[in-house]
């Protein structure tokens, strides 16, 4: 019976673990580089979009906003 719990506990603890991870994951190509990021130009970046995960790296736009830019 201990043995079930503690399997159980570690189980939950690591479904938690996921989700905090995934909930992360930046929204969009800007809040990716902006926001609590503070990230700079040429660092690497991810969000989210409705194909899954984007990565690239921080770029600067035409109108100097700080932007991830898909690989």
């Amino acid at each position: 019976m201990i043995f079930q719990t503690k399997l159980t506990a570690m189980a939950l603890a690591a479904v938690l673990l996921f989700v905090g991870h995934a909930s992360a994951l930046a929204i969009n190509p800007v809040d990716a580089c902006n926001g609590s990021n503070n990230y700079g130009v040429g660092h690497s970046c991810a969000y989210s979009s409705t194909e899954g995960t984007v990565e690239g790296t921080c770029q600067n736009d035409s109108d100097g906003v700080l932007v991830c830019v898909p690989n």
